[in-house]
């Protein structure tokens, strides 16, 4: 299981619905609409020129720093993957134009594998400066602070990490750090979505 697939389900048990709402499936009655790219196009990365270089860049990076198994990628995919085949952000690119064209289906390997390293992330899209610090230091422990000051209104997911932060006895001020950091990376689906509401108000850092 790669490390997206763990985010997924450490958000999805708190809100997001699991897998399937994690990859953005949905049960289309419209069967007119058959390439992937019509079903995900908002979610896409540009596949022209430079246009977001750096996030083709950083996908490629998240494909070959993964432990997904390289035998369960398709072949080009797993060739990209692969360090010493010189392969660069453009072959990704020009992977994910060839495969948006392809026939969609909720079921097949190759559109989750669109989904994981040809689309935005939520890091993305949420407009302000992400909370960097490796361990638990002053802009993560204002983040706490701000966290456990809240009263009401909060997700089933940010409840249970204030819960954990608050704790009595143990408590973990590294969760929200750790639930941050696991939304960062989950394709990016709407900006209605639960998880990147919560991302937006309580991982940047504060000012944005």
């Amino acid at each position: 299981m790669n490390s997206l697939s763990k985010a997924a389900m450490m958000l999805g048990a708190a809100g997001t619905g699991g897998m399937g709402a994690y990859y953005g499936i949905k049960t289309f009655k419209d069967s007119q609409i058959s390439k992937i790219r019509d079903r995900i196009n908002n979610r896409l990365l540009s596949t022209r020129g430079d246009a977001n270089k750096s996030q083709w860049e950083d996908r490629l990076a998240s494909l070959r720093k993964e432990a997904v198994k390289a035998e369960t990628l398709t072949t080009e995919l797993r060739e990209i993957k692969t360090a010493s085949s010189g392969k660069t952000w453009e072959d990704l690119r020009n992977w994910c134009a060839k495969r948006v064209g392809e026939k969609y289906s909720d079921k097949d390997s190759e559109y989750m594998e669109v989904i994981s390293y040809c689309t935005f992330r939520n890091k993305d899209k949420l407009g302000g400066t992400l909370i960097k610090e490796d361990s638990v230091s002053t802009k993560w422990q204002k983040a706490n602070e701000t966290l456990k000051g809240k009263n009401d209104g909060l997700s089933e997911a940010l409840a249970k990490v204030k819960e954990k932060l608050s704790a009595a006895s143990g408590a973990d001020n590294t969760a929200l750090k750790t639930w941050c950091e696991a939304a960062y990376e989950i394709p990016w689906t709407n900006n209605d979505n639960p998880d990147f509401k919560d991302a937006k108000q309580y991982c940047l850092e504060s000012g944005n």
